[in-house]
This record gives structure tokens, sequence and C-alpha cells, in this order.
């Protein structure tokens, strides 16, 4: 994967921070079915949106409620490249502690739109045009959380739901963040968490 290309391709004359995966993690992509995916810090959801082409039912520039996570930091990290979210008739809840378990994070809505973008970039549509997605990290308001989906006219849409909330159209998505800030000789032996598997190693933390 050439990552130089692929950030300029998205986000133009962005100067990429330096990826935190390893070559060996970035190969293995394909064979567990996921997606490496860039956001560079301090670009808003309506920044993206419209760098992106996608269309939304919200006005990102009056809406207050939508709660991002590390909005003033470059982000790299790894998610499914699965069309529709896992997880289905699964509450965002319980989803989040499925994915706690195992050492991984949850999409916002920032980090949704450059897997979006990253996901069509690669397969020439966008995802979740049938089902919804929980957005896991963030939040909306104090205790809500996002859902959001395409519609057929590629249009995606917001709701703000309740986190114990299930469906048989609604799922979650997970992120994998580095175990490592830089590539050294010491953290490239750190091993990433992964989907499915609870190895204590994955993890930011543990105890003995």
């Amino acid at each position: 994967m050439d990552l130089e290309k692929y950030v300029k391709k998205l986000y133009g004359s962005v100067t990429a921070s330096p990826c935190p995966f390893t070559k060996e993690e970035i190969a293995e992509l394909e064979k567990t079915n996921e997606l490496l995916v860039y956001l560079p810090a301090d670009l808003s959801i309506q920044e993206l949106a419209e760098r992106f082409g996608i269309k939304t039912n919200v006005d990102f520039d009056n809406e207050k409620m939508i709660r991002n996570v590390m909005t003033f930091e470059d982000q790299w990290f790894v998610t499914s490249a699965s069309k529709t979210p896992e997880l289905l008739y699964t509450s965002g809840q319980n989803a989040l502690r499925i994915y706690e378990d195992e050492g991984l994070k949850g999409m916002d809505f920032r980090r949704y739109l450059a897997f979006t973008a990253t996901f069509k970039d690669k397969f020439g549509n966008f995802p979740d045009d049938t089902y919804w997605t929980f957005l896991l990290s963030g939040s909306y308001d104090r205790s809500g959380v996002s859902i959001i989906g395409f519609d057929r006219n590629n249009v995606l849409s917001h709701h703000a739901w309740m986190k114990d909330f299930k469906a048989k159209f609604a799922g979650s998505r997970y992120v994998v963040l580095a175990p490592r800030i830089e590539i050294t000789p010491a953290t490239q032996k750190l091993r990433r968490a992964y989907r499915g598997s609870n190895e204590v190693s994955g993890r930011e933390a543990a105890t003995d």
C-alpha cells in the first residue's frame, strides 16, 4: 500500500504523520479483511463531508451535540473492510463492552467519514447502504449515541439514539489503534489488537 499516494488522493496537500502500524501489520490487512485509514487532525465533520462529496441530512455547522474523540491528533487506524457492520441486533452498550474486552475502540463521526471515503476509494461505493451503524466513540449530548447509514440516494443520515437500543438493521464497527506512538526496535514487537481475540497483549494495559 502506497501510504503517501493514498493520503494525497483523499486529502490533497496534507502532510501525514508517520504511520504507527508496521509493514507486517499493513501487509496482513488483505488476509484479515481490514482497511488502514488515515484521519488528519482538526478537520471538522462538515469539512470532511464536503471534501469527500458526502451529502448528509445534518447541518454540521450548527450541530453542537455530536462529540468526537482525538479531534486534535492525527489518527491512523485499522477497521473492518466489510460492506456491512457487525454485531447486528446487539445494543451499542453491549457492542462497546465486547470491543473494550478485545482492546478495540469504536467509531466516532470523523473516523466514520474517513473510513467511508477510504472504503469508496478501494471498492467504488459507500458501505452501510442497508444497515445503520452505532458510533461508539464520542457521544450525542451527554448519554446518547449516534447511529448513521447511507440511504439509496447515497445520503448519509444521522439520528440520535439510546445506547441500549438494538435492532436487526443496526450494528457496530470497531477501530484498532496502533499499540505504539512510533515504530522503534522496541515498539515494533508490540502486538496490535484483533477482532475476536481476547489476548491481553493486544490491549493498551493489563495486570499480571
